[in-house]
């Protein structure tokens, strides 16, 4: 308590620049430079760091995908955005060779070299590590470096969402949950460190079928999600289309439809799919699931019965 105290009184005193370097004197932590594990930051960033373990990016590393899929690490260019040294804007960034295990951590994204400081979106005053406010944070391109493709895909979508708006959603709070350091910040929007995947929705995507002679078209539009619907830039999620067929409240045929990220659905883009079914029919049951990378079971988006006498459905 005696230095809070000191520095207190000083702020009474002196300048806040003089009182800020009172603060480093007293406060810094100078293993905080050295890019330390998670953990160690969890001593003052209690919220974010629970979050973080919670997320994708902490097992990044350590996830039994990531081993098969690298082939026990081997496949080198798989591994700098499973560990990386430091992320930086638009830059695809390197592997670092300590502290592997906690995946895409607190350092490797907020801690920049350049200039011995924690990098984040607000200006903020804290004494245990020197602070830089850094706009790359509020853009998709601090992303860009891992998430290529899909940054590619959300550029030619010129949507003004950003990875952050739906990948990090924010609500009020603050940065540190420590005493006395918490008293040196106010509430502000403090973004999510779980990263949700989120799950396309039955609003997310326009379903319309054509009934041909002896075709059924099926049309799908995204017209929602700001990149290709599944997106990768490793792993193979999947997006499965299925449809039922059924004569007088009979089913006659299905048949199923896989979509790749590699053929992706990108925003305010149509892909038609078509079936060939072997019998007659007067409806059809469509379902639309997805697959994750890293999960075997599938999960529903949207499914309709649909009557197809008139031909078509809009």
């Amino acid at each position: 308590m005696r230095p809070l105290l000191f520095l207190i009184i000083s702020s009474l005193l002196y300048s806040c620049e003089s009182v800020e370097k009172l603060a480093y004197t007293l406060f810094l932590e100078e293993d905080l430079l050295k890019r330390p594990e998670a953990k160690r930051c969890s001593e003052c960033h209690q919220d974010i760091y629970k979050q973080w373990k919670k997320s994708r990016h902490s097992i990044a590393w350590i996830s039994e995908h990531f081993k098969k899929t690298s082939n026990n690490y081997s496949k080198v260019k798989c591994l700098s955005c499973h560990a990386p040294y430091e992320v930086n804007f638009i830059e695809e960034p390197v592997v670092r060779d300590f502290h592997r295990k906690d995946g895409i951590n607190c350092a490797s994204c907020h801690f920049k070299d350049e200039t011995k400081s924690m990098h984040g979106p607000y200006d903020v005053f804290s004494p245990p590590h020197y602070s830089k406010k850094d706009i790359n944070y509020t853009k998709s391109g601090i992303c860009a470096g891992c998430h290529k493709e899909t940054y590619k895909e959300w550029k030619k979508t010129k949507s003004k969402k950003t990875c952050q708006d739906c990948h990090m959603p924010s609500k009020k709070g603050k940065l540190i949950q420590k005493f006395p350091f918490y008293l040196f910040h106010s509430k502000k929007d403090i973004h999510s460190h779980s990263f949700p995947v989120l799950k396309a929705e039955e609003d997310d995507i326009i379903v319309k079928l054509k009934k041909g002679k002896d075709t059924l078209s099926v049309f799908l539009t995204n017209i929602n999600i700001p990149h290709k619907l599944p997106t990768a830039d490793q792993g193979k999620p999947k997006l499965y289309v299925k449809v039922e067929f059924f004569k007088d409240g009979k089913k006659v045929d299905e048949d199923s439809y896989m979509i790749t990220h590699k053929e992706g659905i990108n925003m305010d883009e149509t892909k038609e799919i078509i079936f060939y079914p072997l019998h007659d029919y007067d409806s059809v049951r469509v379902s639309v699931s997805r697959k994750l990378a890293w999960k075997k079971e599938k999960e529903e988006i949207t499914k309709f019965l649909v009557p197809l006498r008139d031909g078509t459905n809009d």
